[in-house]
């Protein structure tokens, strides 16, 4: 608990700019007012009810937490696979997006290193390999203290180390028992029809891409994408590499597509100053990232599947050009690698009637029909056998 006496120790593990902006003008306040804690009542009043409102906060994103550490630690010593991994990080992650935990918990930045550190770990293990986790004994007993005063990035012995697989045991196989977790809870859905196009969707290494013909309205649904994924308080970039960013269609298309709560969580820009290298750069820095198009970074399209893999955390929508004989421009490769490939069809040239459909969907139907302009399912066929469609 944070109080008067130990605020100057216990504030340097509190993420201030994810800080509530009431929270942040108390935090200014304190600094200012201190000094007239025991003279003043009035700031004494002030003081005690900042503190009381910040650790409320924090132990809101606190517990979630504690949770997932100790579960973390319970890994200490023990060989888990590459499974097994990508299960705790999915639910990880669904907790961060679901504001479980909070960036400003006390806690957040062994969340952040526990979660980079598995997967580090999760990217270099081919897909049936096993890791022994080792923890070792100084981040051990900071993890278990609760507390997070220092840097544990400065820590000098590896947080994992990679145990060979005994000789003579089975690898290629893992007994079904280990699937320990119910994977619905891990995921999310958007909200309205796109939710129902797109299904429980998990973040864990999620890509979809988006392919069509010349002038079916690949861009605008990119747009309707995008607010949607800002509804969910995710920060959002976008590459307007076939649009420039001050034309006049970007503004109509905000306008018309983007709700203005969700446009402080949206970001644009049409420039690439150090070409791909941009996107690897920045890739952290958002939750999703909208490319249009792909052919504008020209990369090979097997970057697409390394992109995805390097920077599990962030989702990918990405519009890949067709060429006259219908493929994509680059090769089909993403179309292999990505979890969601959605086509639009363009039905005539008014645009009105133009439709998007998931071809290919990991985590939910194919073949929902989704009108663009409309932005309104056409036809469920969830609800046509239930007898509830057209």
């Amino acid at each position: 608990m944070i109080s008067v006496n130990n605020y100057s120790e216990k504030i340097q593990g509190v993420n201030l700019q994810a800080l509530p902006k009431v929270l942040l003008e108390g935090h200014e306040f304190f600094l200012e007012a201190n000094a007239w804690y025991k003279k003043d009542q009035t700031v004494t009043e002030s003081i005690d009810l900042y503190i009381q409102k910040l650790n409320d906060h924090l132990q809101q994103g606190s517990d979630a937490a504690a949770g997932f550490i100790v579960k973390f630690l319970r890994m200490h010593n023990q060989v888990k696979t590459k499974h097994q991994l990508g299960l705790y990080i999915k639910s990880l992650q669904k907790a961060i997006l679901e504001k479980r935990i909070r960036k400003s918990s006390l806690l957040a930045r062994h969340i952040t290193k526990i979660q980079e550190t598995l997967i580090r770990q999760y990217n270099r293990l081919p897909d049936h390999g096993k890791v022994k986790i080792t923890i070792n004994d100084s981040w051990q007993k900071e993890l278990e203290a609760g507390s997070n005063t220092k840097d544990l990035n400065g820590l000098d012995v590896p947080a994992l180390q990679v145990t060979a697989k005994p000789k003579g045991k089975k690898s290629l196989f893992d007994s079904m028992n280990e699937i320990d977790e119910v994977p619905s809870e891990n995921s999310f859905r958007l909200a309205g029809d796109l939710g129902l196009l797109l299904g429980d969707l998990e973040r864990f290494e999620l890509a979809i891409t988006l392919e069509g013909d010349q002038g079916g309205g690949k861009t605008r649904f990119s747009y309707q994408l995008a607010n949607a994924f800002a509804d969910l308080d995710m920060k959002v970039a976008i590459f307007s590499l076939e649009i420039g960013r001050k034309s006049d269609l970007v503004r109509r298309m905000r306008e018309e597509y983007l709700e203005a709560e969700n446009r402080n969580n949206i970001f644009i820009t049409d420039q690439l100053p150090q070409g791909f290298d941009t996107i690897r750069k920045t890739a952290k820095e958002f939750d999703v990232f909208v490319i249009d198009s792909w052919n504008k970074l020209h990369v090979k399209s097997s970057e697409f599947d390394r992109l995805r893999k390097e920077f599990p955390n962030t989702i990918f929508i990405i519009i890949f050009q067709r060429t006259t004989q219908g493929t994509i421009r680059g090769g089909t490769a993403p179309l292999f690698d990505a979890g969601i490939n959605l086509e639009v069809v363009k039905v005539d040239d008014t645009f009105i009637n133009n439709y998007a459909v998931a071809t290919k969907n990991r985590y939910g139907a194919t073949g929902i029909q989704y009108h663009i302009t409309k932005q309104k399912i056409i036809n469920n066929f969830e609800e046509e056998a239930n007898g509830e469609g057209a």
